[in-house]
């Protein structure tokens, strides 16, 4: 079923020419999606420039009176980096069958997979795939639900540009993993945690820790098209994708056990190849007032 509405007097306020958006509600889906294997090729850069604007989308919610857009929405779409990092941030939000609508006028022709949205004649559709902060469609996005949308952000960034499948894990009912998703993507990246939506004068909170696999093979399978869980050789503090850099998210058997901290996280669930409990790097490396993160996305990519 789906509903739309026009945006009364919206026109006047906007850059370029009008928006409507209205929300479609589809029912399931199936294959490596609904396992939450994704693609990612967003940009670390396009994130940072936009973060603005994601500061103000995450007060409000995504749409105004039901299915009206609010004028932020409005802002962000209006520019190609824009729309893709919202439609990032819709698909790591909303779940699989449930889709933004947009009229862009001056928006060009794209579709997957090119882009994660489709536009065609001015008309865009923003699917939603992961489902981490449903919510959002009909409230502010609770720091809860921002903290696993940064964390779905981060972990879908990759470095070269490439689209690559990813399989994503964590401890929420859309990232469960299934055992053949398990046997697919079994070499462990890292982590990716922070908060993207906070203070915009403040330094961006996006946290990176480094996998096992990552560590140990880091050229092997797919490891070798993801970078942003490994440290920068020119500023060992970030990753090559900017996040600061948290270390290994695991002690991995190799750290002195009397170095503080020996690990990133605290906690691994084995079960479901998990991190949790995620420590941020403070100014000067981790302390007492370090932030810790249960909001935390793991990846898994094919060998």
């Amino acid at each position: 079923m789906t509903n739309k509405q026009k945006l009364p007097g919206l026109c006047a306020m906007c850059v370029v020419g009008s928006l409507f958006l209205g929300f479609t509600a589809g029912s399931g889906y199936a294959g490596e999606t609904s396992n939450k294997i994704t693609a990612n090729k967003i940009s670390s850069n396009r994130i940072a420039a936009n973060r603005l604007v994601a500061n103000k989308l995450s007060s409000n919610k995504i749409t105004a009176n039901g299915l009206q857009a609010n004028l932020d929405t409005s802002e962000i779409l209006q520019t190609e980096d824009g729309r893709e990092v919202y439609s990032y941030m819709i698909s790591c939000a909303l779940p699989a069958g449930k889709t933004i609508e947009a009229d862009i006028p001056d928006a060009a022709d794209t579709a997957p997979p090119d882009t994660l949205y489709s536009c065609k004649n001015g008309h865009c559709g923003f699917p939603g795939s992961i489902g981490l902060a449903e919510h959002w469609i009909d409230r502010a996005l609770s720091p809860r639900g921002q903290r696993w949308v940064t964390a779905c952000l981060l972990s879908r960034v990759n470095a070269y540009g490439v689209s690559m499948k990813i399989s994503l894990r964590g401890d929420a009912p859309s990232l469960s993993v299934s055992p053949d998703e398990a046997a697919k993507y079994t070499l462990q990246e890292g982590a990716f945690y922070g908060n993207i939506f906070g203070d915009p004068e403040k330094a961006l909170d996006w946290n990176a820790c480094r996998g096992k696999n990552k560590l140990a093979t880091p050229d092997a399978g797919d490891l070798k098209l993801r970078a942003c869980t490994e440290p920068d050789r020119n500023d060992p503090s970030h990753t090559q994708c900017g996040f600061n850099y948290a270390g290994d998210c695991g002690a991995f058997g190799k750290l002195d056990p009397a170095s503080v901290p020996t690990r990133a996280c605290k906690t691994f669930e084995s079960d479901e190849g998990t991190y949790s409990d995620c420590t941020a790097p403070a100014e000067n490396g981790f302390s007492e007032a370090s932030k810790t993160y249960r909001e935390v996305i793991t990846t898994y990519v094919k060998h």
